[in-house]
């Protein structure tokens, strides 16, 4: 359902791109002590996390299907290492300029002939105010 979704909103238009920030298992372990040791942490401490981390393998497993099966060439996942965030960040922004710049046909929308005349008055308004 999810590739025949994402496949009818490409036909239209869009532009997916899916990603996925992968956290190692020893820089999770890392995080989740920081907000233990670090009081203004605290509120993001959960003690479910520390039930679901032992669930680390099958997450993993479950992830790795989820992108394989929803993985296209219209619609692709990136696998972003996130253990450092300023990297990950600049990976994903890269990844989003790369794509955009790629597509040259992108074209503001046109606005209509009303609009388009009223455009002199509307600045004119703006001016003089």
């Amino acid at each position: 359902h999810i590739n025949n979704f994402e496949q009818q909103i490409v036909e239209n238009g869009t532009i997916i791109l899916k990603f996925f920030l992968h956290l190692s298992k020893d820089e999770q372990k890392n995080r989740l002590l920081r907000r233990l040791n670090l009081k203004e942490k605290n509120w993001k401490f959960s003690s479910g996390d520390l039930k679901e981390r032992k669930l680390w393998n099958e997450y993993q497993a479950c992830y790795q299907d989820a992108i394989n099966r929803t993985f296209t060439e219209k619609a692709p996942w990136y696998v972003v290492p996130a253990d450092d965030k300023a990297s990950a960040r600049c990976i994903v922004a890269q990844t989003i300029l790369d794509t955009l710049a790629s597509y040259n046909d992108i074209k503001y929308p046109e606005l209509d002939a009303k609009t388009t005349a009223q455009l002199e008055v509307y600045k004119t308004q703006l001016e003089n105010k």
